[in-house]
């Protein structure tokens, strides 16, 4: 059994996200972020490829947005919203922002073609 099958588990309960989100912030817990992503990764992946239109951009952004629940998950309130909507508009914001590189980068592949 993987090790954090036991952490998440809870009396044959799967403990909720934002109880993930605090071990996150307490206590460093990767099993904890572990557990998000495969919860939530799939949906995270559709909503970045749905912005960039790249899977290899996509995953990055997923990626950069599970790097943000690491950093900031201190600074997520449950009476704002729930994880997966905190979830979701760390994804939006990394595909955003890979969105904004892209066309600049493809721009200057351009110049240096001609």
């Amino acid at each position: 059994m993987p090790p954090y099958v036991a952490l998440t588990a809870v009396a044959d309960r799967l403990l909720p996200d934002a109880v993930l989100v605090e071990r996150i912030a307490a206590l460093a817990d990767r099993a904890a972020l572990l557990e998000l992503d495969a919860r939530h990764g799939m949906t995270l992946y559709a909503i970045a490829y749905s912005v960039l239109f790249d899977p290899g951009a996509a995953d990055s952004a997923v990626a950069a947005a599970f790097r943000e629940v690491w950093r900031w998950a201190s600074s997520f309130d449950r009476r704002r919203g729930t994880v997966r909507s905190w979830l979701g508009d760390l994804t939006r914001r990394a595909a955003g922002a890979g969105a904004a590189v892209s066309p600049a980068t493809d721009r200057a592949e351009t110049r240096n073609e001609t």
